[in-house]
């Protein structure tokens, strides 16, 4: 059984090979040719909440579930506070044949599904990206959604200054961007063209009515049914996108507060999916607003899980063979 490593997956998946592999997925499980059952959870109580996530695309050779474990006392004990690991099985024999790191490919996964939607909700004229979060997935999004449209600053803000300040240090030299940190998220909402909310936040991170007209949002970090990183405000005034309707329906709570509160409906919420694949149509207009809002699917990880292990396989042999 392979054993593969963050470095495995950095090194074997190149971004934009990440945002092909998963607006295919996408793709696929809307016409259905994959497999994304609900994700199962486990909480233990005063211990880890664990997420179960099954997912194949008909066809590939492998079966991957993803086990993730959260638990936000785990920094007092010097481990992440959240812990990703695929499982990889033959799809036919059911044999297991890889364990796979998982916070890098979540993390590259997220940001391409999220480069996808702001391929097709975005204006093409837009300038500047506001991110909110300075974390792995904050790392990850602003170099796959620079792939997908021409930003010419980035503004970054985070309740850390030092981390915010670190965060914008490491992209301007990595990516040759002109990166602005800031203390107010307010004027990251108001000067924005794409924004991008990668955080742990169980309240808006921002006020929705300062969103300029024509602009994009991208709600990727919370996706619980308590937790919110954008308003009810926003959300009535959106074209309101999501990863998986079952899914958003079940658990984010970005959607499920603005149903509660009557400012949007179910049947207004499109699948990202559909949209690739033409069953449903965004219209687009000056004035309008976008939010994408995802939490990640399984179907996601199998997709890219089945590439890294058909890019490894050979390489592994190889080795064996001239050992």
């Amino acid at each position: 059984m392979l054993h593969v490593n963050e470095a495995d997956v950095k090194r074997l998946l190149p971004f934009p090979k990440a945002i092909d592999l998963v607006r295919e997925a996408y793709v696929r499980l809307a016409q259905g040719e994959a497999a994304n059952p609900p994700r199962v959870l486990l909480s233990v109580p005063g211990g880890a909440s664990m997420f179960f996530m099954p997912g194949h695309v008909y066809g590939q050779g492998s079966v991957a579930v993803k086990v993730a474990r959260v638990n936000a006392g785990n920094p007092r004990v010097s481990l992440p506070t959240v812990l990703l690991t695929i499982y990889a099985y033959d799809a036919t024999t059911g044999v297991q044949v890889a364990e796979v790191e998982g916070e890098w490919l979540t993390a590259a996964r997220t940001a391409a599904s999220t480069a996808v939607a702001t391929d097709i909700l975005a204006s093409k004229s837009v300038r500047v990206l506001g991110v909110f979060g300075t974390g792995m997935e904050a790392t990850t999004h602003v170099p796959m959604l620079m792939l997908v449209r021409d930003f010419d600053r980035i503004l970054v803000y985070s309740r850390n200054k030092g981390k915010r300040e670190l965060f914008a240090e490491k992209m301007s030299r990595d990516l040759g961007i002109t990166v602005v940190t800031s203390d107010s998220p307010e004027r990251v909402a108001r000067e924005s063209d794409v924004i991008v909310t990668a955080t742990t936040s169980n309240t808006p991170v921002f006020d929705g009515s300062l969103v300029k007209a024509g602009s994009h949002v991208n709600a990727i970090g919370s996706a619980t049914p308590e937790a919110r990183e954008v308003d009810t405000k926003f959300a009535k005034r959106s074209r309101v996108v999501v990863d998986s309707i079952a899914q958003a329906l079940a658990t984010y709570g970005d959607i499920i507060g603005p149903i509660r509160e009557g400012a949007i409906r179910e049947s207004e919420i499109l699948e990202l999916g559909e949209i690739l694949n033409g069953k449903m149509k965004v219209v687009h207009r000056a004035s309008d607003v976008t939010l994408f809002k995802s939490g990640g699917l399984a179907v996601l990880d199998a997709m890219i899980t089945d590439y890294v292990l058909g890019k490894l396989v050979p390489q592994e042999r190889a080795k064996g063979a001239r050992a």
